[in-house]
């Protein structure tokens, strides 16, 4: 179990509702009740600060549509990745239907989705606000120092709770502790106000936080300048990454994969993760429940959710230089074992790729983290509607079950305690790229691309599998002294053309960060989603392929963003307006 301040979290709700004795009985509150009085304590607000960090993982106990399914969870793989031309939701043809809607752009406004997407994330804005409010009253109860910091981390969270409706719904009001918060419109854009919070984060909060998992300043920058680049101002953006690089404390882990995997959270590279934990007397409640569907269909874990695209797969080709093939790695589209059953002959692509493609994506026929060689269809719950992938990043290792998973009875027993890291010095590094190309500063683009690509050049995935079928009984062979597959990752000399950089740069941040729920929000705000999601969709769908996604087409301007919940409307009529483009 983790130290960190979720930890902590049951015995300060204790405290704060112990109640005193008092000479007059009239005037107690009855036992086991809260009120802003009994919470004006370090302890007490402490507890609501508390409860504002538990829904950055998006998820809600309550139960759909408030987000017991995952609807806002935390790693976005809803909204950032299953419209995106990264990943198909998975599972079977027929399964849940408002992701099937997501995924096809015909999302209308009464998907409950939407409702556990606004309704998590406002939750957790009311309960930053909770904090503020009651922090207001408490005067010399708390000292300054240890005020300001509270306000700061409430603030952060503020913003990002409000930074994950505006880059799903665009038009959102912003609520401050101050207002009636049926009252605001949402006829304004917000993202002054999410700077303003976290402005007063960068100033307030504590570079080096002494308990895991609260929001440091380095936070508070690296979201800020990622707020910047969502409107392209890159001048802004600049100075905060830089000063992330040169003065933060973070250095790129030596693998890659340690980003992803449960022996290696709260790393050097993390700059603020989700804190996930399990067999703590929880449930499920502090794991990884948001996002509780994706596991693969081995050992029963899973329902094979999240499969990645044959186009995400074919991204990772590269040339005989170690070079990605930025405008031609839809020719030829390799498809794996695609419609080939686990007991038919099938021998994995020789094709030259790069080696984080099986860090990321599970294919037949290479081993999976340790638990052996995926087999192929028998892994997936529908390989002919969803491809043959699985998604890797968000996997745990055999070795580590029962411990890093939950052991309490649940009814997707793949759920787990491996956090998931929002912000990364990868992150930075390439975003300080897209910078340096827009201001035409190739040779620092370069260079950065460079540091992404050095540490992933030697993470290969090793064990050669010789078996071409997969037939019980059949005994696996694997060579462990041996590369899984051919692999190849070159650095770049330069960068010849600021359009060259930019189709670079792009396609780096594609594969560094591949199904972490960012890809489709970085076509919107790149303004190619029209382009890219048709030509995907046009490539992806060729010869019949995938029969359950066909005739679906992206429509920019109105497939930018989602609508906001019709049940949202209904509620507030005169108040909250629909997206025009809708």
């Amino acid at each position: 179990m983790k130290n960190n301040i979720f930890a902590n979290s049951f015995a300060i709700l204790i405290l704060v509702l112990i109640s005193s004795c008092s000479e007059d009985f009239l005037n107690e509150e009855p036992v086991g009740t809260v009120n802003e009085v009994t919470l004006v304590s370090e302890e007490g607000i402490n507890g609501l600060l508390i409860g504002a960090y538990s829904l950055i993982d998006g998820y809600s106990s309550n139960g759909s549509p408030n987000g017991g399914t995952g609807e806002a969870s935390g790693t976005n793989w809803i909204w950032g990745d299953v419209p995106s031309d990264d990943m198909h939701r998975g599972d079977t043809n027929g399964g849940w239907s408002q992701i099937n809607d997501i995924e096809r752009y015909e999302v209308k406004s009464d998907n409950e989705w939407l409702s556990g997407a606004w309704g998590i994330n406002y939750d957790g804005v009311a309960r930053s606000n909770d904090v503020l409010r009651v922090l207001g009253t408490a005067g010399e109860v708390i000292s300054a120092e240890v005020s300001d910091q509270i306000e700061a981390e409430a603030k952060f969270l503020r913003a990002w709770f409000h930074f994950q409706l505006r880059i799903k719904f665009e038009k959102v009001p912003y609520i401050t502790e101050d207002v009636d918060a049926v009252l605001v419109k949402n006829d304004r854009e917000i993202w002054d106000d999410i700077e303003d919070d976290l402005q007063f984060g960068i100033d307030h909060l504590d570079p080096a936080p002494s308990e895991v998992g609260r929001a440091s300043q380095w936070a508070a920058k690296a979201l800020k300048a990622r707020v910047h680049l969502f409107q392209s101002e890159f001048a802004e953006a600049k100075p905060l990454l830089d000063n992330i690089i040169e003065e933060g404390p973070f250095q790129l882990e030596p693998h890659f994969y340690n980003n992803f995997d449960e022996e290696h959270q709260n790393n050097g590279e993390s700059i603020f993760e989700i804190q996930y934990s399990v067999n703590d007397g929880a449930g499920v409640h502090n794991s990884g429940v948001d996002h509780q569907t994706l596991y693969p269909n081995v050992e029963g874990l899973g329902y094979s959710y999240s499969a990645p695209s044959f186009d995400l797969f074919n991204a990772y080709k590269v040339e005989d230089n170690g070079l990605p093939l930025l405008d031609s790695f839809q020719d030829d589209l390799l498809l794996e074992d695609y419609q080939v059953s686990d007991t038919e002959e099938f021998t994995p692509t020789n094709q030259l790729l790069d080696p984080r493609v099986d860090w990321t994506i599970g294919r037949r026929g290479i081993p999976f983290l340790d638990w052996g060689p995926m087999s192929g269809s028998d892994w997936m719950s529908d390989q002919l509607n969803m491809g043959p992938f699985m998604n890797k990043k968000n996997m745990f290792y055999k070795r580590n079950r029962g411990v890093i998973s939950t052991e309490s009875g649940y009814w997707a027993p793949g759920v787990n305690g491996n956090n998931f890291r929002l912000l990364r010095l990868g992150h930075v590094l390439l975003w300080r790229a897209e910078v340096a190309v827009e201001e035409n500063d190739l040779p620092t683009a370069v260079a950065l691309v460079n540091q992404i690509r050095q540490r992933a050049a030697d993470d290969i995935v090793m064990g050669k599998v010789s078996n071409t079928t997969f037939e019980e009984g059949n005994p696996i062979i694997v060579d462990d002294s041996q590369p899984a597959a051919n692999y190849k990752l070159g650095l770049y000399d330069s960068f010849p053309s600021v359009e060259y950089a930019r189709m670079a740069v792009r396609h780096e941040m594609r594969l560094e960060f591949a199904l972490e729920g960012m890809r489709f929000y970085d076509l919107v705000r790149w303004g190619i989603a029209d382009s890219t999601l048709n030509n995907y969709l046009s490539s992806e769908l060729k010869d019949n392929k995938l029969p359950w996604l066909s005739g679906s087409s992206f429509t920019s301007g109105k497939n930018n963003y989602w609508p906001i919940p019709q049940v949202q409307l209904d509620l507030q009529p005169g108040v909250l307006t629909q997206n025009s483009s809708l």
